[in-house]
């Protein structure tokens, strides 16, 4: 399926019946890495998946680039399904952009689950790190997108997921350099959404990698675990959709009560 928004087409698939689903995939990732679980889910849940912009099969936005304007378009084709509320799975930058959804169109929202995915805003560090890659990336982008695939994955997950690795390489070179770039402008510029996390009264739940190199679980957990009971941590990186994808599943299970 594809939306025209603003002059860009956007990518989707939709599959199954039953309350709506959206599953939003991380940076340089697409809807891909959602095949193994949207089939799980579609006997019981409408499963939604986007390739965000600039990623898959969708176009980079016209607009300057940002986290909000991705979330106008999972509205956009929320509007074009006459879908009601809905349930957002995020992964990574995709619980960036469910987040952001959430604040931007509450009644339209239902829970999100953030898998490796935090509403802390980036620290100056990750910033300079994003800008880093952006000048690399201009560089020799096979190199960086490659790399950047790999450091996703625990050190000792490397060797055992390797034809994973090497699939996931393939799809993230997908992505253009120019929706590389605008990705990492959006999210270097994100708003801090902890307050908004922390007190929306939407369902919530966290799943993150104990060993994920790119956010840190415990600090994570210790930050919001007063404000949201469902938080669990799971063996594993920051690719915990493959890494550890029994585990996810299950949390994923409790959290849309699929029983």
């Amino acid at each position: 399926m594809t939306l025209d928004y603003n002059g860009s087409r956007q990518f989707y698939t939709v599959a199954g019946t039953g309350p709506v689903c959206v599953l939003l995939h991380g940076f340089i990732e697409n809807h891909t890495i959602w095949n193994a679980l949207s089939k799980k889910l579609q006997n019981t849940r409408k499963v939604v998946c986007i390739d965000l912009p600039g990623h898959g099969q969708s176009e980079v936005l016209k607009e300057p680039a940002s986290i909000k304007a991705m979330a106008e378009v999972i509205f956009a084709i929320l509007i074009k399904e006459n879908t009601e509320k809905i349930d957002i799975i995020g992964h990574s930058m995709g619980g960036y952009v469910a987040l952001a959804f959430a604040k931007a169109f509450p009644e339209k929202t239902n829970g999100i689950l953030l898998l490796n995915s935090t509403p802390v805003e980036d620290t100056e560090e990750r910033i300079a790190n994003r800008k880093h890659g952006i000048k690399m990336a201009k560089k020799n982008y096979k190199a960086i997108v490659k790399m950047s695939v790999a450091n996703m994955f625990a050190e000792g997950s490397q060797k055992k997921f390797k034809k994973e690795i090497e699939s996931l390489k393939a799809e993230a070179l997908k992505t253009p350099l120019e929706g590389y770039i605008s990705a990492q402008q959006a999210m270097m510029t994100r708003e801090d959404l902890s307050t908004f996390w922390k007190m929306a009264n939407f369902k919530k739940a966290m799943v993150l990698g104990k060993e994920d190199p790119i956010i840190d679980a415990e600090a994570t957990r210790d930050s919001f675990k007063d404000e949201i009971p469902e938080i669990s941590i799971k063996s594993g990186g920051h690719a915990l959709f493959l890494e550890n994808e029994i585990e996810v599943f299950k949390a994923i299970s409790n959290f849309l009560e699929l029983g």
